[in-house]
């Protein structure tokens, strides 16, 4: 899946949520549910400015997660580090959680598998990492809120296609 079609779909959702709220917060105002008559003095008019300021809130804040999601993993084909092999679905709800939280960072650790040369195999950990970060900022993730952390140990350890990934997390 490419970036743009990644940040479309994002940005779809967004205004999916967005109609929704809108709506039913327009289907509560006209059933005046949403302030009943003789409620702190407003009627369901009345009451009109602070539906439509409700309204004007941005979807994300309203839906903001209240525990950090957990690690998001990106698989890569043996030997690549330019294309996600599995997309990149996996990175919305630590963007959300970013978007949402402008103090936290994201963490993004490389790993790659045993086979070829082990300078081969730093390098190529890395360029997944930068091709992950890379997704990030496209969606819209500052580059300076994103940690590239080297692990302690590359490699996976027995299941090959795990040793092959990128985990994305919080803090």
């Amino acid at each position: 899946m490419s970036d743009h079609n990644s940040l479309a779909g994002w940005n779809r959702l967004h205004k999916i949520v967005a109609a929704i709220l809108a709506l039913l917060l327009a289907i509560l105002w006209l059933t005046k549910i949403a302030t009943p008559a003789g409620c702190c003095g407003a009627s369901g008019p009345a009451a009109a400015p602070a539906v439509a300021a409700i309204a004007a809130a941005p979807a994300v804040e309203a839906a903001a997660p209240a525990a950090a999601p957990p690690a998001a993993k990106l698989y890569f084909d043996v030997d690549v580090s330019a294309k996600i092999a599995e997309g990149e679905a996996g990175l919305a709800p630590i963007v959300a959680w970013l978007a949402a939280n402008p103090t936290a960072r994201a963490v993004v650790t490389g790993y790659h598998d045993p086979t070829g040369g082990a300078q081969r195999n730093h390098d190529l950990a890395k360029s997944r990492a930068q091709t992950v970060q890379a997704a990030l900022v496209a969606a819209g993730v500052a580059a300076d809120r994103i940690d590239l952390v080297k692990p302690i140990s590359t490699d996976g350890g027995g299941d090959l296609k795990e040793a092959r990934r990128v985990e994305v997390s919080v803090k």
